[in-house]
């Protein structure tokens, strides 16, 4: 009588398990959890880096009392997600979240900043499920366009701007066109 191998399943880590083999990891690399998976993710190219430190910059006008602006930092969302968004704008605590990491009920708003992702919408779609987290944007360069989220809709995007469309945050406005015209044609 034959005995039937057991069918294999790829292993969904939970936050504790990634948290608990992050040291075995390549420390080469950054990786981030998603949906119970590990990926390691691509280094930022100069177009990449300049759209975060853009936006990092511009956002920096909040009072420090107020928010905190954190870049490439882990966010932890539900469920079982530790991502680390390029940029996080999180509700001020006096601590600077020193005890635990943020999560996304902290969160004001998430920025993502797109050009070669594996799936370019997959990370959106973890912080609107995760329910707590109001705004995102995705700032996609290849397309030159904005996606704006929330999570009345987790699989796509409320408006995807382009041109001279506007969007903003807490007063800091910003247009398509400048968004993009640090990168040049």
């Amino acid at each position: 009588m034959a005995i039937a191998a057991p069918a294999l399943h790829p292993h969904r880590f939970s936050r504790a398990e990634y948290y608990a083999i992050a040291d075995s990891l390549d420390a080469r690399l950054r990786y981030e959890l998603l949906d119970g998976t590990i990926y390691a993710m691509s280094p930022a190219n100069p177009p990449h880096a300049a759209v975060v430190s853009f936006f990092a910059n511009r956002l920096s006008a909040f009072y420090p009392t107020r928010y905190l602006i954190r870049v490439q930092d882990t966010l932890e969302i539900e469920p079982e997600g530790s991502p680390q968004p390029d940029i996080a704008v999180l509700h001020f605590r006096p601590d600077y979240y020193a005890k635990a990491h943020p999560n996304g009920g902290n969160a004001a708003l998430v920025i993502e900043v797109g050009d070669s992702e594996r799936n370019p919408r997959e990370k959106m779609r973890a912080y609107m499920r995760d329910g707590r987290i109001p705004n995102a944007w995705r700032i996609d360069i290849p397309n030159r366009c904005v996606e704006l989220w929330e999570p009345s809709n987790a699989e796509d995007p409320i408006a995807v701007l382009r041109g001279a469309d506007e969007f903003g945050f807490e007063g800091v406005t910003f247009t398509i066109n400048d968004t993009f015209a640090i990168l040049g044609q």
